[in-house]
């Protein structure tokens, strides 16, 4: 049974490494303005790359969510993070209005931001720490994000979220490696005694 949950959690953690390494590619677009704020309109190629892009990356993070130490009432919240995340990244293809489908991912942002912060309280060091900056970067820029030039507070994350995300697949690693050693240990016992 532990060897069986050992290997989940090693999957898991690849699948937070490549949900990382999409997330940091989809982020670097937003400093790009052509491709932000593609549309079908301005290009379809590029629209939906970018919203293949956008579900894949979040759809890898449900195992994770899973995986990852929070209540369940947290969890849920990541759940629903990345289901508004996607739904809004759809809109965004199929032309709805900008200020219409970043509202409704702003207000998603916040349960990002709780679910973040609800894993990051569970754990310590540098995923603490990290989680705590991005969740409180994520909720403030929620509610400022009508401001001009408030778009400067959101960048930190732009970094922290692939980050975080690395380090709770390192966090998963981790712990998956701490369960086999228990497992050999306990073994050794086995075979002392007899």
């Amino acid at each position: 049974m532990y060897e069986t949950k050992s290997s989940q959690q090693d999957k898991v953690a690849y699948i937070a490494y490549a949900a990382a390494i999409l997330f940091a590619i989809h982020l670097v677009t937003y400093l790009i303005p052509a491709l932000r704020n593609a549309t079908t309109g301005s290009s379809v190629v590029v629209a939906e790359l970018l919203a293949l892009l956008a579900v894949a990356e979040h759809a890898l993070l449900f195992p994770v969510i899973a995986a990852l130490p929070a209540p369940r009432w947290a969890k849920y919240a990541g759940y629903g993070w990345l289901v508004i995340d996607i739904a809004t990244d759809i809109m965004q293809l199929n032309g709805a209005p900008q200020a219409t489908y970043l509202s409704m991912r702003y207000g998603g942002h916040i349960s990002a931001a709780i679910w973040i912060a609800s894993v990051s309280w569970e754990t310590k060091g540098a995923m603490r720490i990290i989680g705590l900056l991005l969740a409180l970067d994520l909720a403030i820029y929620s509610f400022i994000a009508f401001a001009p030039l408030t778009f400067i507070i959101l960048l930190p994350s732009l970094v922290l979220l692939p980050l975080w995300i690395v380090l709770g697949g390192r966090f998963l690693a981790r712990t998956s490696e701490q369960r086999l050693d228990e497992l050999q240990l306990e073994g050794n016992q086995v075979s002392e005694k007899s």
